[in-house]
């Protein structure tokens, strides 16, 4: 202590030319932002050597204060100047927002940045840690915005790591002093950006005021760490949230991480984690290799939804927050359980004027997320459901051959998730991702929105809408592999895909209970999105309907094909489809590998090409009204269609659906049904065309 202070009066005498004291004023300040001359000196540097205890954990930059390991850089375009702070604030300094300030070597240019050097002996070359917190305390006035652009070891505009961004702050115009903290894993801190090893870029869109900014170091492990969310403030054994810490921890987290939560499902006492605003896995910046667990993988952790969470309990990713999703790779989650509360939580509020069927609009409901990425105005966008897990990545949606490998950039790859229970959602989807090459193995849902829709029958939800169904799982991309989940109770379909080669669905069980339950189909290859199907592999699975036949069941046990919904018709598909753009005609021949016309409907389909393979090989359907139905696929190569067996299918009650008689003449009963096949025939199996599902 007395070592620490000696230095820093030593600091205080030979820098007293270049700053007015060492210590806080003692004056009241202003209570306007009025200027204070003369503008901010030229950049402070010590005139000793300190040691690294000087600084400790942390350096800091504050007008009129003793230097305290950062400095500012002024000159060219990253200028300031100091101002008087409102409401007894203190003294702040001020960026030029493009507007050339006073400065110190007179020259005239527009400012835009206001630039900093962090002390060598702090920080310098990534030791002796890369980890390292900006603590930015700003000015909330305006609704513009700011980021920090640094030294980082890779990355940046010029790819060698000099200027990275950082995310974006977004000013809310509440005219109070706020505290950010930005997070990075990468510092460099070379001062390789102009003799600086950071700025603070005003964006051109408003000017920014600060008080204090500081760089505070992280953990100086030099390889990954493991991260419990209870050390940030989580506690699974009491009834207060936990997002705000959990997400906390998160953003504290660098590639290569694992981030624990407490387990205790099996023990008294324990409540899990209260989730009432969305968990985001990869926050605030693109990262890969994390790994998300319970302490214990014989007894997960809960993550519960609270009554007024919006939207899904977790999230890949904030999309108005992270950028580069194609840098997001291989992320696990695994040995935990999440509840998405479908007893308190509502899919869809009021109903707009005008509009017959309720939608989600985040008013009456719990659509919405706690960040500024939901509009009403994009009719109830998905991303936003009350759902429970959603790992949306990147998806090359232009490239139908879906070349994951060649362009790595373009997708986001490896993700796995194993041993994890989905219990409760409330519509949606249970489970979304999308990417390429993930492993989802051992997933459980349990119960998933609502089915019920016949006259007279109790739902199993009752504040649930008609419209509040849920698909167990929902997928695309290639080269997924679904294998050993257990889906009970979805109520839309089971396991869904909209496309995408080499994917392997094996082994999976998809059940209806007794009651009121029941989906459309217990699995479907719906390749509206990415056409290209071949390398689909369909074996072992086991479709069971225990559910009461009139109040529920499912309708198709395994549909191959996205002709059953709408007749497959897309309006302005994506590039990676394939079909005829003449017409959405129900007697539209097979495009025999031609792609859809982007600009136009096109009626889609999944393609096999010539040396193609497509296996559906050794399932069971039980108790569904139609167990295997193939209805749009433009087969060129191969298929296995081998082993299937079809138990006990009920009589089809679609005759007197209201969606069937739209197209004339195929509205009638079809009876029972094992196998159907249209689109093509196959040897064996009904010709019959069924182009409407409820």
């Amino acid at each position: 202590m007395l070592r620490t202070r000696l230095v820093k009066v030593f600091l205080c005498l030979m820098i007293v030319p270049l700053v007015a004291a060492c210590n806080p004023s003692t004056e009241t300040p202003p209570a306007s932002t009025e200027i204070l001359e003369p503008p901010t000196a030229t950049a402070i540097t010590p005139t000793v050597t300190p040691t690294e205890d000087v600084f400790g954990d942390e350096v800091s930059y504050q007008p009129q204060e003793a230097y305290a390991g950062l400095s500012i850089v002024p000159g060219g375009d990253h200028d300031t100047r100091t101002i008087a702070l409102p409401d007894e604030g203190g003294t702040g300094f001020r960026s030029g927002n493009g507007s050339p300030l006073l400065s110190n070597d007179g020259n005239n240019d527009p400012d835009y940045y206001i630039q900093f050097r962090v002390d060598d002996e702090f920080l310098y070359e990534g030791s002796p840690t890369s980890r390292a917190v900006f603590v930015i305390e700003y000015l909330d006035e305006g609704t513009d915005t700011f980021n920090i652009q640094y030294d980082a070891r890779s990355g940046g505009p010029y790819g060698d790591g000099k200027y990275k961004d950082t995310r974006m702050v977004i000013k809310t115009g509440t005219g109070e002093i706020k505290t950010v903290e930005i997070p990075i894993c990468d510092a460099f801190f070379a001062n390789r950006d102009q003799d600086a090893d950071f700025r603070i870029s005003d964006s051109g869109d408003g000017v920014e005021t600060f008080r204090r900014v500081a760089v505070r170091k992280g953990s100086n492990a030099t390889g990954p760490i493991e991260v419990n969310v209870d050390s940030c403030g989580a506690n699974p054994y009491d009834d207060q949230p936990d997002s705000d810490a959990i997400q906390t921890c998160i953003s504290y987290a660098c590639s290569g991480d694992t981030i624990l939560f407490t387990s205790g499902v099996d023990d008294s006492g324990y409540q899990g984690y209260l989730i009432d605003k969305t968990i985001f896995l990869v926050y605030p910046d693109a990262k890969s290799d994390l790994t998300f667990q319970s302490t214990d993988e014989d007894n997960h952790a809960l993550l519960q939804a609270t009554a007024d969470l919006k939207g899904f309990v977790v999230h890949l990713l904030p999309r108005s927050v992270v950028n580069d999703h194609g840098l997001i790779d291989n992320i696990t989650l695994q040995h935990l359980d999440l509840d998405g509360n479908r007893a308190e939580r509502i899919c869809t509020g009021d109903r707009l004027p005008g509009q017959n069927q309720a939608i989600a609009e985040g008013e009456n409901d719990n659509w919405g997320s706690w960040l500024p990425e939901c509009s009403p105005e994009n009719g109830g966008d998905p991303w936003c459901n009350p759902g429970t897990l959603y790992f949306g990545g990147e998806v090359d949606h232009s490239d139908p051959a879906q070349d994951y490998e060649a362009h790595p950039d373009r997708w986001s790859t490896g993700m796995v998730v194993q041993d994890v229970v989905l219990s409760n959602t409330e519509c949606g989807t249970a489970f979304y991702f999308s990417g390429a090459n993930y492993r989802i193995d051992s997933v459980t849902v349990d119960t998933a929105g609502e089915h019920v829709h016949a006259p007279g029958c109790a739902m199993t939800d009752p504040d649930d809408p008609v419209s509040a169904w849920s698909d167990g799982m929902t997928f695309v991309g290639p080269a997924h592999r679904l294998t050993n989940n257990m889906i009970v109770d979805a109520s839309d379909v089971g396991i869904a895909s909209f496309g995408g080669r080499d994917i392997v669905i094996a082994d999976n069980i998809v059940r209806a209970r007794p009651g009121n339950y029941g989906m459309f189909a217990g699995i479907v290859m719906g390749p509206n999105t990415l056409g290209l199907i071949t390398g689909l592999q369909v074996t072992g699975n086991q479709i069971v309907n225990e559910a009461d036949p009139t109040c529920g069941g499912i309708h198709a046990g395994i549909v191959l094909g996205v002709h059953a919904w709408a007749n497959g018709c897309m309006g302005n598909p994506a590039p990676a489809t394939y079909g005829i753009a003449e017409d959405c005609s129900i007697f539209s021949p097979a495009p025999e590998g031609a792609l859809c016309d982007t600009d136009a409907f096109c009626r889609t389909w999944g393609h096999i090409p010539a040396g193609g393979t497509l296996t559906l090989r050794d399932n069971t359907v039980t108790g569904s009204q139609v167990s295997y139905i193939i209805s749009g696929l433009d087969v060129l190569g191969e298929m296995d269609i081998s082993g299937n067996e079809s138990i006990d299918p009920h009589l089809t009650d679609w005759e007197d659906d209201a969606y069937c008689v739209w197209t004339e003449g195929y509205a009638d009963s079809w009876g029972v049904l094992d196998f159907v096949a249209h689109n093509p025939t196959i040897e064996g199996w009904t010709d019959q065309r069924i182009v409407c599902m409820r």
